[in-house]
């Protein structure tokens, strides 16, 4: 299980590897502290093994340190500890359709926010990366792609969002009649809910079902 942590003082954030012997756990750390660089606000750091069955940390680095927040790769070894330096994959503002964290500034300029990176690879042999940011004023998902496969990318982001109704940190997954998605809505704590979209691939990408 990868977890993101803060200290009691909210000075620290980061991403933990944790192990256990199933779904209900109980679980305990397998990485001495966060596997995200010590002294950045790191979260939502997402498992990925590329083609070679190497794994790779995705993570968001926080708005609140960059100001326009970054999607970072960082290579891990076998025990899943770090093993390589961050690379950062994108900033928040390069997507057209994300729009500043309404009502946030940082250092006195405007704030863009990247939420939870999650990979899914295209029939194509395309590596795609659904994450989150806001879009007009709500919570909201889009699709980056790395036409290369390779989680280095390089990375373009679409146009417009896949989905845009205060629902966002979207992950995939195959259920009994073809692709899920779930995201949590709306993003207002304690609200927040789980919501199942169906899914459909198109060409290059991916699609929310019409039905």
């Amino acid at each position: 299980m990868l977890a993101t942590f803060s200290d009691a003082d909210g000075v620290r954030r980061g991403t933990q590897v944790l192990e256990g012997p199933g779904p209900a756990g109980p679980f305990v750390p397998l990485t001495a502290g966060p596997v995200t660089p010590e002294g950045q606000r790191c979260l939502d750091g997402t498992l990925f093994f590329d083609d070679d069955h190497t794994p790779w940390l995705v993570y968001c680095h926080e708005w609140t340190d960059l100001g326009d927040g970054a999607v970072c790769a960082m290579r891990l070894d076998d025990d899943l500890a770090a093993a390589g330096e961050p690379v950062e994959l994108f900033r928040a503002s390069s997507a057209p359709w994300a729009t500043p964290v309404p009502g946030a500034e940082v250092d006195g300029g405007l704030a863009y926010v990247t939420d939870g990176p999650w990979l899914h690879r295209h029939p194509s042999g395309r590596l795609l990366m659904l994450w989150s940011s806001f879009a007009d004023g709500a919570y909201a998902m889009g699709v980056a792609t790395s036409a290369s496969g390779s989680v280095l990318g390089p990375w373009t982001q679409s146009d417009e969002t896949l989905i845009a109704d205060d629902a966002g940190h979207g992950m995939v997954f195959e259920g009994p009649n073809g692709l899920l998605v779930t995201s949590h809505r709306p993003n207002t704590t304690p609200l927040e809910r789980a919501v199942f979209r169906r899914l459909v691939t198109t060409t290059d990408s991916l699609a929310v079902a019409g039905d």
